[in-house]
């Protein structure tokens, strides 16, 4: 069930990374909760959320690169510092009373950057860790399960210390939960087989990855999923401070009820994946699927005027959001190339965050001018077109992909 914790590099790292994801997570909850309590502006809520992903759309291909060449180790760890520091810097704005938007949107545009350089290294870098790279499919949902069992548990811790201490504390506690990764991170084993192709010049370098992708039409198809849910899944979690407004009369608790609603409905799904992976033969339909349920469920939030009949809508958002990632994740893993890892990751880790500022951004506009339900129509419609869309290049493309199908990793 846990293969890849056999595994004692995976193991520290998937342990201190989700301390590092709790952190974050508690932030993210706080982040748009005082956002919106300093402004109660949704177009500043798309705002703030268009600079934490801003920085993807310029650097997050070259890191790509970068990330099949340097020391990706190094990359995480000098990452993991930038976030430190940021997070410690607002905290000390909120506990002096000097918090402003303006500081919240430098901070999430150096968080920005450096996650650009670090998720094409962090995706890359999952086989690194692994002495038996049969365990990379378990890898990947493990992975995908401590990070959303962080999602379900960061917002909860939130909720409480929102309500019980403040915003402070979730700023603070997220500084301090990147230190035992950034330690351990000092400690892997260095497995990482770096491109050949190093004195070409970059540009020479991201043609080859996109000639790769341009080869592989289902590959192309599944990027594309990402984009969609990019532009209009995720931008829920943005939309959820004004979710719980209507829902709640203490809204601080009610975001991290909704938040840990979608977290634990990825949870589960994330759970089930690390347990038992579909047959690869299922997998594309699986995922067509997965991205239609939830823009159905998005579709039919504003319709919920219950608590109960919300969280779990909510939840089954979550968990078909999760789903299709995951899924995507292990199909790319399975079969890119070790030399193209990083480009190819970075193609994966661009397409979603390079048009979620994009996706925030209209989010927030549109929630502004045109209100929260019409808003989450729009979103919920396009990723069931999204989906059509998707399984109707699968049944077109699926022969031309047999051969495809089965290329596999290469022994490290």
């Amino acid at each position: 069930m846990f293969d890849a914790l056999h595994e004692p590099d995976y193991r520290r790292f998937w342990i201190t990374q989700f301390i590092s994801n709790i952190g974050s997570w508690m932030q993210t909850v706080a982040q748009g909760w005082l956002v919106y309590r300093l402004t109660d502006s949704p177009f500043l809520l798309g705002v703030v959320g268009f600079s934490a992903s801003a920085p993807s759309i310029v650097l997050m291909l070259p890191g790509g690169v970068l990330a099949d060449q340097l020391d990706r180790r190094r990359t995480l760890r000098f990452s993991q510092w930038a976030q430190t520091i940021s997070a410690l810097a607002l905290s000390l704005s909120i506990w002096t009373h000097h918090i402003a938007v303006w500081q919240i949107i430098v901070a999430s545009l150096v968080n920005g950057t450096a996650m650009a350089f670090s998720s094409p290294a962090y995706q890359a870098m999952l086989v690194d860790l692994l002495d038996d790279r049969s365990r990379i499919s378990n890898a990947v949902a493990m992975n995908a399960l401590q990070f959303n069992l962080s999602r379900a548990l960061g917002p909860l811790l939130a909720a409480l210390a929102l309500s019980a201490w403040g915003a402070f504390w979730c700023f603070f506690l997220n500084a301090l939960s990147f230190l035992p990764l950034i330690r351990v991170l000092g400690l892997l084993r260095d497995r990482q087989q770096r491109s050949a192709t190093v004195e070409q010049p970059m540009l020479v370098r991201l043609a080859e990855g996109f000639r790769y992708v341009r080869s592989e039409p289902t590959v192309m198809t599944l990027l594309c999923t990402m984009m969609a849910a990019s532009l209009f899944g995720y931008p829920l979690i943005t939309l959820m401070p004004i979710v719980a407004r209507k829902l709640f009369t203490n809204d601080a608790s009610g975001l991290g009820f909704l938040m840990g609603a979608f977290g634990g409905g990825a949870l589960s799904a994330a759970l089930i994946l690390a347990i038992r992976m579909p047959p690869r033969e299922r997998t594309l339909r699986i995922i067509s699927c997965a991205i239609a349920i939830c823009g159905l469920f998005i579709c039919a939030i504003p319709f919920a005027h219950q608590l109960p009949l919300t969280l779990v809508i909510v939840y089954i958002g979550g968990f078909a959001m999760v789903t299709m990632l995951a899924l995507i994740n292990t199909w790319i893993q399975q079969r890119v190339p070790d030399e193209m890892r990083g480009r190819v990751m970075s193609m994966y880790t661009f397409s979603f965050f390079a048009f979620l500022p994009f996706g925030n951004l209209f989010a927030g506009v549109m929630a502004e001018n045109a209100g929260l339900t019409r808003t989450l129509f729009v979103m919920g419609s396009a990723l069931v077109a999204t989906s059509i869309a998707a399984y109707s290049r699968e049944t077109v493309a699926t022969p031309a992909q047999d051969g495809a199908s089965n290329v596999t990793l290469r022994p490290g």
